[in-house]
């Protein structure tokens, strides 16, 4: 049976690549505007249905530094909204953090929003090889439901060996996180998004060998009223990743240390 794309989710945010793509200094700054802009638009009538996601808690915390009053104020009340989304995610690090300082860190900003009657509910990631399961547990310990990752599959590999779709990641207590096993974050090209100046080997992977820098599925998306989303709507049944020793796939992308539905 044929299928055909009639809506795209799409997460508005910039991706956080400390030291990669510049200084880190300036990387930081960048991300701070980022948000003050998105304040500055999103106070103006013509921008009621302009939508902004942080990728990371830190680019929040460095503009909470800086921020006055009047722009804290304003920035949980978006939240709160539904207009901005805040990911439970600190930075996409590799799988070595420390899960107790991330848990820490995590409360700590939970605190904070409480008392302009909000939280973070969601965690998203993109760029890394994965996530440890101590990371995975600071996570529901505070209170995140849900998590959206796109794993970078060069040098790792995506849970269950397929992506693009849902499973529970569950603890030994029982306790569960889902997670949206997403794409790599170069999708966007593939699809006509973002032109591409070279033909990579997703291109060729999704569209056959024969293509070429201006193929893409972007003409396929035209004819749709096309509605962006910030949040996914999971399927009913979904497949649970258990913490277990018999489950190869948790032990081949793990490691044991210790809106996406709006914020």
């Amino acid at each position: 049976m044929a299928h055909s794309i009639k809506t795209v989710y799409v997460v508005h945010h910039s991706h956080t690549d400390i030291g990669y793509t510049d200084l880190q200094e300036r990387v930081i700054a960048i991300q701070v505007n980022y948000i003050k802009t998105v304040l500055s638009m999103m106070r103006q009538p013509e921008y009621a249905d302009f939508r902004w996601n942080c990728e990371t808690l830190y680019c929040v915390e460095e503009f909470w530094k800086q921020a006055s009053e009047e722009d804290r104020a304003d920035f949980a009340r978006f939240v709160k909204e539904g207009k901005i989304g805040i990911s439970a995610n600190y930075l996409n690090f590799n799988d070595l953090v420390n899960a107790d300082v991330f848990g820490k860190r995590l409360a700590k900003w939970q605190d904070k929003l409480q008392p302009f009657g909000t939280k973070i509910h969601t965690a998203m990631a993109a760029d890394v090889n994965g996530f440890s399961m101590g990371y995975r547990d600071a996570m529901i310990e505070n209170g995140v439901e849900f998590f959206f990752t796109n794993v970078h599959c060069h040098h790792g590999m995506y849970p269950l060996y397929q992506n693009q779709n849902a499973f529970f990641w569950e603890n030994a207590s029982g306790q569960r996180l889902l997670v949206w096993n997403g794409e790599h974050y170069n999708l966007g090209n593939v699809l006509g998004l973002q032109p591409n100046h070279a033909v990579n080997w997703m291109m060729r992977n999704r569209l056959g060998e024969d293509a070429d820098a201006g193929t893409s599925f972007s003409d396929q998306l035209h004819p749709f009223d096309l509605q962006p989303r910030i949040f996914f709507k999971p399927r009913r049944k979904q497949k649970i990743l258990a913490e277990n020793r018999s489950d190869k796939a948790v032990h081949n992308i793990t490691s044991r240390n210790n809106s996406l539905r709006p914020s």
